[in-house]
């Protein structure tokens, strides 16, 4: 890998190495971690990275419907760095756009939008599964999950990889529409 990447890429894998290492998710290390530990260790680092992506997405959602909500509000004609001078857009997404959260955005965008049923869906359960995994460390011990002991997205374990892929090609498909509605 490292014969074809420019210094700066190579510079940025060294710190990526260095940032997991300080974090925790270097699992291409776990053998410096005490052998009794190795399990849950890379149990751990997985359940960081899915929750990491859960994360992620949930904020690049609700960043896309800031931007379509803008575009509604202020046109879309001015660049958002002409529009970011301004106060009044600047209020807007201060005591506006931050002080909502993305199920209440989610229906500010679907009086502007018409948005398919299935984008609707993913959109809550991204919510519901981000709010579990963000608000508690072991989210399967909350009520909607404590039946079947795990984390599940659509019926599959998020923890999983079967449950993880479908949750990011959801994702995809959310990001894609509202990719759509940009300029």
């Amino acid at each position: 890998m490292g014969s074809r990447l420019t210094p700066k890429q190579k510079k940025i894998i060294k710190e990526l190495d260095e940032i997991y290492r300080v974090i925790g998710m270097d699992y291409w290390s776990i053998e410096r971690y005490p052998k009794e530990s190795w399990s849950y260790t890379l149990e751990g680092q997985k359940r960081q990275a899915v929750v990491g992506e859960i994360v992620m997405q949930y904020t690049m959602i609700d960043e896309m419907m800031n931007m379509v909500t803008c575009m509604h509000f202020f046109g879309s004609s001015r660049s958002s760095i002409k529009l970011w001078k301004t106060k009044k857009f600047q209020d807007f997404n201060y005591y506006i756009l931050e002080c909502l959260y993305l199920v209440e955005k989610l229906r500010l965008v679907e009086t502007f939008y018409e948005m398919p049923e299935k984008i609707v869906n993913d959109i809550y359960r991204l919510n519901d599964i981000r709010n579990a995994v963000a608000h508690t460390f072991f989210p399967e011990n909350l009520r909607r999950y404590k039946k079947q002991n795990k984390v599940v997205y659509k019926g599959k374990e998020i923890f999983k990889l079967e449950g993880i892929s479908l949750f990011a090609e959801d994702m995809k498909r959310v990001t894609d529409f509202f990719i759509s509605k940009l300029p």
